[in-house]
């Protein structure tokens, strides 16, 4: 029976993987194909293979506009992403050293405020950045991935995990806050740090509504915008390229878990 069971286990596995990479493998024999190749419904690389030529016409299309894409997203997702979880670094180490009024009831607006979706504060954002002039600007995309409330809500879970005699050792020896908060405390919470700012970068890197709305500009676009507007002489789509392209929006993000998942890392949530 428990062998049986085991053996069910194991099945549903690997029919639930088969499920989440058919789609990556989709894409990649994608790649590998002409506009015509791709209609034909086939799981099977093209042949012959169009995979250099696709890579060649991306990388020139409009001498070259895929290489700004892709510095607007690395721009956008990484200055963004170390800006948010650094301030919700430092919400994390003040709730988590200091005690002021209201403290639980700000707490439960943060809690609150996470769980609104994203999508419903592009309009309001859109009326305030015009009425600053901020749109088809690259602060129009930065500005809003500064600030992440649900990461403020799991930086001060994590900040407090850390034990209060560190703190404690850290003042005795007639160490400040700054040095507290940068030396003591800060590794302490690297890992929770490193891990948000993956999450967060990963999101922004995503994030296609909020520039669709605010920039018009193609050489303002994040990648995962422009990759949508490559058509030809004649404005129409090809998919072929926009396939060829979507490979390399995903590549840099496998790199990037690939490279950080030592320190991803599930953190068990609570407050003081």
């Amino acid at each position: 029976m428990k062998k049986n069971k085991n053996l069910l286990i194991k099945l549903i596995l690997v029919v639930l993987s088969i499920y989440f990479i058919f789609p990556f493998y989709w894409l990649i024999m994608s790649t590998t194909k002409n506009v015509s190749q791709l209609f034909q419904k086939s799981l099977l690389p093209g042949n012959p293979s169009h995979f250099v030529e696709n890579i060649k016409t991306v990388f020139t299309y409009e001498d070259g506009v895929f290489f700004k894409w892709l510095g607007n997203s690395f721009l956008y997702a990484s200055l963004g992403a170390f800006i948010a979880i650094f301030i919700a670094c430092l919400v994390g180490y003040a709730f988590r050293r200091y005690d002021f009024y209201g403290k639980k009831i700000i707490f439960i607006v943060i809690l609150g405020f996470s769980m609104v979706p994203v999508y419903a504060i592009i309009l309001p954002l859109f009326m305030l950045f015009k009425d600053l002039a901020l749109i088809n600007t690259r602060l129009a995309v930065l500005l809003p991935s500064f600030v992440n409330v649900f990461s403020v809500y799991l930086m001060i879970s994590y900040w407090n995990q850390v034990p209060e005699e560190v703190f404690s050792a850290a003042q005795i020896d007639g160490a400040n806050d700054i040095l507290i908060f940068f030396k003591i405390g800060l590794p302490n919470v690297i890992p929770g740090f490193i891990t948000l700012f993956l999450l967060h970068f990963v999101t922004t890197w995503n994030n296609f509504f909020l520039p669709l709305v605010v920039v018009n500009s193609r050489a303002k676009m994040p990648l995962i915008l422009g990759i949508t507007t490559i058509t030809d002489s004649q404005g129409f789509p090809v998919y072929n390229l926009t396939l060829t392209a979507s490979f390399f929006t995903i590549l840099p993000l496998l790199i990037l878990f690939i490279s950080l998942q030592k320190y991803f890392k599930p953190q068990l949530y609570s407050t003081r």
